[in-house]
């Protein structure tokens, strides 16, 4: 995990960094992972299972123009997807992933399993047909950067909420009426980290 100093240019508000900015004890989180693997008949307990949300004010925005995100929310349950004899990574959560721009929302739904300290998501490809962009660079599209390639994200506690890194270009769609397509990079400091608040289950919806 990289400094605090580097991360402020990331789509985190300062004060939230500081006072979230201790990672929970590694036992506490080992011993999550222990109850989710454990014996069949045990009761399972799903690692950072909630409903998240963070909204950027006036002020931030501003201070961060090249900001594309203006609110995230994030619910993350037991997973829909059926186990598969041989897997090497179990998924334990499905991550509903919704990123608001200025003008519209755009949404992806992570396949989650266990590494290390939090969940690594694979984020699922979208059927909607669209050409290929000629250009590669991330942002709002009305054209696919990639028709295989949906991009990974990972999830970390920070205190209680999450802090969501993107690992690979994400790929996100809005409402199939609009077929637009949002993509954001690890390379894109201003929206490649969203530090996200508990939100009552209502928020996820």
């Amino acid at each position: 995990m990289t400094a605090p100093a580097r991360l402020s240019s990331f789509a985190v508000d300062s004060d939230d960094w500081r006072r979230w900015m201790a990672p929970c004890p590694r036992r506490l989180l080992a011993a999550v992972f222990l109850v989710v693997s454990g014996p069949a008949g045990a009761e399972e307990i799903i690692p950072l299972s909630g409903c998240y949300e963070h909204v950027y004010d006036a002020a931030w925005l501003a201070a961060h123009p090249a900001q594309i995100v203006r609110r995230a929310t994030l619910s993350v349950t037991k997973t829909s997807v059926p186990e598969t004899p041989g897997e090497t990574q179990k998924i334990l959560a499905d991550a509903e992933l919704v990123l608001r721009t200025a003008d519209m929302a755009f949404s992806t739904i992570g396949a989650c399993y266990w590494d290390k300290l939090g969940l690594a998501c694979n984020a699922s490809l979208s059927a909607a047909e669209s050409p290929l962009c000629k250009t590669k660079e991330d942002g709002v599209r009305n054209c696919r950067l990639s028709t295989d390639d949906p991009g990974a994200f990972d999830l970390t506690q920070k205190g209680p909420g999450l802090l969501l890194t993107i690992r690979e270009r994400l790929e996100l769609t809005s409402p199939l009426e609009t077929r637009a397509f949002l993509y954001l990079s690890p390379q894109n400091t201003e929206n490649r980290a969203f530090l996200l608040k508990p939100a009552p289950p209502a928020v996820c919806r």
